[in-house]
């Protein structure tokens, strides 16, 4: 693949909160984008500024956005600087490689010159940062489809004024196509410190590794035991997919196939639960290694297991989990049923419940 990174929107009239269009997770995200262009110039990647202007008569300002932006001081004007102007913030810098592309609408593809330097770049793949994510960045990504680029989504570079809008967001995006990543995932592939991860089955002799892992990524009245793990190997191996770097195991998705849209407490100490005829793909572990965890691989690893499930025509993939962890989930499709009957551990569950439709 030839990147290519798109900042989108990033400017001071949609982070400063004094401006009207300021997008409340933004800047947030400022010093994660910057590493992130920072990586990017030092990998030969192109660094793309996609930046919003507007005439200072308003004359060619969105209907939808004219009254707000005449009562909000005009931001984004040509030229402007301070808390409403079209300013990127300092911390990215510009150097002479880097490029600039006006967009007057949503889209980076809109009415600019945008697709005619990808290709003179040669680039297939457009990795998208920026906000804001149900607007800017969803366009740019839909256009990005439509005209054939591959498209890469760094969710921890993306902004939208809740937590419940970008993770609906990001689970649309890839619902269509688009590749969803985390930053620091993306830039090791691209510093060449990370080889690409190896997904493949268990066998019983990863057992002692993969007992190792629960430890270290849950409490030990919910962590599945030496014993346990050796019995779902022996049980299910074909849906326990393990993630491997240079023949290390650093993390798993796991679940035997079950009968039932929900996980009870006894299916975890029960193999039986599993039949292949089935047609509900659980989950009963998705675990990283501290040591590599924030790299994207959990995300990686689950999007495998639902791509399994897909190809074996289940009719769904559930799982539980904490509160904490319900936006993550909510962002590949799962649907929050609520509070799940689940004790396991001592602590109240949620069940999530991602629908296999077809076309999805």
């Amino acid at each position: 693949m030839k990147y290519a990174l798109l900042v989108i929107d990033m400017q001071n009239g949609f982070l400063n909160p004094a401006s009207p269009l300021c997008i409340r997770g933004a800047r947030a995200t400022v010093p994660t984008c910057a590493r992130l262009i920072a990586g990017c110039r030092a990998a030969k990647v192109p660094v793309i500024f996609i930046n919003h202007s507007y005439r200072a008569d308003g004359s060619d300002v969105e209907n939808t956005r004219y009254q707000v932006w005449l009562r909000g001081g005009k931001p984004l004007t040509p030229g402007s600087t301070g808390p409403l102007s079209v300013e990127n913030p300092p911390e990215f810098g510009r150097e002479p490689g880097d490029y600039e592309i006006v967009k007057p609408r949503y889209s980076a593809f809109f009415h600019t010159s945008l697709d005619l330097l990808l290709r003179r770049l040669g680039a297939d793949t457009v990795v998208l940062s920026g906000t804001t994510t149900p607007n800017c960045i969803r366009t740019t990504c839909y256009d990005a489809i439509s005209l054939d680029y591959h498209v890469v989504v760094l969710a921890d570079c993306c902004s939208s004024n809740t937590e419940e809008i970008q993770a609906a967001n990001l689970r649309d995006m890839a619902n269509v196509g688009a590749e969803i990543r985390e930053s620091g995932e993306f830039l090791a592939q691209l510093a060449g410190e990370a080889a690409p991860l190896v997904i493949r089955p268990a066998q019983p002799e990863d057992a002692p590794r993969c007992a190792a892992i629960e430890t270290a990524c849950f409490p030990p009245e919910q962590a599945a035991s030496l014993r346990a793990m050796e019995a779902r190997i022996a049980a299910y191996p074909g849906h326990i997919l393990l993630g491997e770097l240079d023949g290390e195991t650093v993390g798993f998705a796991m679940g035997p196939v079950i009968g039932r849209p929900t996980i009870e407490d006894e299916m975890f100490a029960d193999t039986g639960c599993h039949r292949p005829e089935n047609p509900y793909q659980s989950v009963f572990s998705l675990a990283v290694h501290p040591d590599f965890q924030r790299r994207g691989y959990g995300r990686l690893l689950l999007n495998a297991l639902i791509r399994q499930a897909r190809r074996e025509h289940r009719l769904a993939v559930t799982l539980t989990c904490r509160e904490h962890k319900i936006a993550y989930y909510e962002s590949f499709g799962f649907k929050n049923l609520g509070i799940a009957a689940s004790v396991h551990g001592g602590v109240a569950w949620y069940d999530m419940y991602l629908p296999l439709e077809e076309g999805r």
